[in-house]
């Protein structure tokens, strides 16, 4: 009888042990760019047959910033967010983003990161970002350029770069981390809109 109450005593104190241990780290919490409640309506309806098509490679990043690593920069260190991550990898999401942008914006182009097969008017757009900073405090910056490569052998391939920043201020929360990298990404995005041919 004492056995078993000594087994039943070690399982309660198990028990309230890893309890207690769930209860002291704080949830993980996941983002994404740009969430459905902010992004523009999708354009919908049929193309024309003679409609552009425009396909996005997936974005490149520097090797360190292409994680699931929420990271702020303070002087040449890193900081990873203890319990913030972002849904995808950064690249996916950037890509993700930069399509619906460029989609709203150019409506008459079909814009997308894969292009149906066949399809004969088909220019290619690769990105770029060389630098992304969101500092713990401070100015981020983004530094990026991206080729435009025309469907049409008569149009020349066409190469663009940018530099942008944004001033959110309080960079050091996960919320601020997301929010100033949309508004870079926006920024970027309105860049390489604007620099399409007509």
């Amino acid at each position: 009888m004492s056995g078993a109450r000594t087994k039943l005593s070690l399982m309660a104190g198990l028990v309230i042990s890893v309890s207690l241990t769930g209860c002291s780290s704080p949830p993980l919490h996941l983002y994404t760019l740009e969430g459905p409640a902010t992004t523009v309506p999708a354009v919908s309806g049929p193309l024309a047959s003679t409609a552009p098509v425009l396909e996005i490679s997936r974005v490149s990043l520097p090797d360190y910033l292409d994680s699931q690593d929420l990271l702020t920069r303070d002087g040449s260190a890193l900081q990873r967010s203890p319990n913030g991550r972002w849904a995808e990898r950064l690249s996916n999401g950037i890509t993700d983003l930069v399509t619906v942008r460029l989609s709203a914006a150019r409506p008459d182009m079909f814009v997308t990161e894969q292009a149906p097969t066949g399809s004969l008017s088909m220019s290619r757009l690769r990105i770029t970002i060389t630098r992304l900073d969101i500092p713990t405090s401070g100015q981020a910056t983004l530094d990026a350029n991206w080729t435009y490569i025309s469907g049409d052998d008569q149009v020349p391939t066409r190469t663009d770069r940018t530099h942008v920043t944004s001033s959110i201020t309080d960079n050091g929360t996960d919320e601020k981390v997301v929010q100033t990298t949309n508004d870079l990404i926006n920024q970027l995005s309105k860049m390489i809109a604007s620099s399409l041919p007509q």
